[in-house]
């Protein structure tokens, strides 16, 4: 390891060449103590599946977040890292027999699916014991689409079971004699920076949590509220305001009767909110080009770099370094940004305004955290994959994912 807080972008390209990741170790720690400080009655959780990296899944759990899974995998991935059984919770769509049995002694499993409950008892029932474990409830209430980038409740959907199907099921659920339900996970939609919003969806989880113990007689000992804590992309977006929601959620829970903190664990969980901010996209300008009066930066490692923007059609924040020797330009142009891939997808960015580039000279996307190295179409055309480099609080760097590398 070396130290390379003080590096820039040139420099960072220089030692490990391009494309690559770069992530702050410090950046998420700042997230993590502005989430935890404004709900300080909740547990938080890290959602895996935004950066698996095991580097940033080891300091979660060293900084005692929770891990909140979504494939086997990623439940054996917190088993390495250091997470306890009772601080995993491994949720998702379409489990099957093997990713029970792989999961079973590890986390805490959270049923998606009536079915699914039935295989889990199944298996239990082989086995000689009865499980606690969860159920993920598609909720009633649904959000509009301006405060979300994705919904995930309220509506028809693949997750979890129906709110308003769970009385009609309470007798099927009873006769399940090696299961017992100790929780639920409700996740309405992410990227939310309306906080209302998400007020809203604590307010009326809760409300869920009580008629899930006085209803359905389930003794609860935890309740997921989801996440769904929203980053801005654009200079326009304004950020969550966590100070406002605040004092909001903390009278909620105060006036909380059945579902009090004391007896049920509250739990939030976050991917993008924690660690999208430290996170870096760095490649290379490899060729400029003009057709038809329209300018465009061709770089190396687009989509199959980075795919999110691409896929998603979201315009994260793109700067440019100078490369060597190159005096830097004041005079801004209208340009695309597109990848070095034989198709006409691989469009990074359209018709934006960046400083005036050369080849040669280093193009960095930002806030590329979350949802990045392992979204990408890595193996596409078969090009040189994005590297992973980590660095710490102390300002060692260090290369922690990419060909070659065993981390994950």
């Amino acid at each position: 390891m070396m130290k390379c807080d003080q590096w820039g972008d040139q420099e960072v390209i220089t030692h490990y060449g391009y494309p690559l990741y770069v992530y702050e170790e410090s950046v998420i720690e700042r997230q993590i103590h502005i989430l935890e400080e404004a709900l300080t009655d909740f547990e938080l959780f890290y959602s895996f599946k935004a950066n698996p990296n095991l580097h940033i899944c080891e300091f979660m759990n060293r900084q005692g977040v929770g891990a909140d899974t979504a494939s086997s995998n990623e439940v054996l991935k917190a088993v390495k890292a250091g997470f306890s059984k009772e601080n995993i919770l491994y949720s998702s769509p379409g489990k099957t027999e093997e990713d029970i049995e792989k999961t079973i002694d590890h986390a805490i499993i959270v049923a998606d699916s009536y079915n699914e409950l039935i295989l889990i008892n199944k298996i239990c029932s082989r086995k000689g014991i009865r499980l606690p474990i969860g159920i993920r409830i598609n909720p009633a209430h649904s959000i509009t689409s301006e405060d979300a980038l994705e919904i995930m409740g309220g509506t028809p959907s693949k997750f979890g079971v129906d709110e308003e199907s769970l009385l009609a099921h309470k007798e099927f659920i009873e006769n399940l004699s090696h299961i017992e339900i100790i929780g639920i996970h409700v996740y309405i939609g992410s990227q939310m920076l309306n906080y209302h919003t998400v007020y809203d969806n604590i307010q009326s989880i809760f409300a869920m949590g009580e008629f899930c113990i006085t209803q359905m007689k389930w003794n609860l000992s935890f309740i997921d509220f989801g996440g769904g804590f929203g980053v801005p992309y654009l200079p326009d977006e304004e950020p969550l305001d966590l100070r406002a929601l605040k004092p909001m959620v903390q009278e909620l829970v105060a006036k909380q009767k059945i579902v009090t903190k004391k007896r049920v664990r509250l739990i939030v969980e976050s991917g993008r909110f924690l660690v999208t901010e430290a996170g870096r996209f760095l490649t290379k300008i490899v060729d400029i080009k003009v057709s038809r009066g329209k300018k465009f930066l061709i770089i190396h490692g687009g989509m199959n770099g980075f795919f999110r923007p691409v896929f998603m059609n979201l315009l994260h924040a793109v700067s440019i370094s100078y490369g060597e020797g190159i005096k830097q330009e004041k005079e801004e142009e209208l340009v695309s940004v597109g990848g070095h891939l034989c198709t006409p997808i691989d469009m990074v960015a359209k018709d934006i305004l960046l400083p005036k580039a050369q080849i040669g000279d280093i193009l960095c996307i930002r806030s590329a955290g979350s949802y990045g190295y392992t979204m990408s179409l890595r193996e596409f055309i078969d090009h040189r994959q994005a590297k992973e480099i980590y660095i710490d609080k102390q300002g060692s760097c260090m290369i922690t994912g990419g060909v070659g590398d065993d981390f994950r």
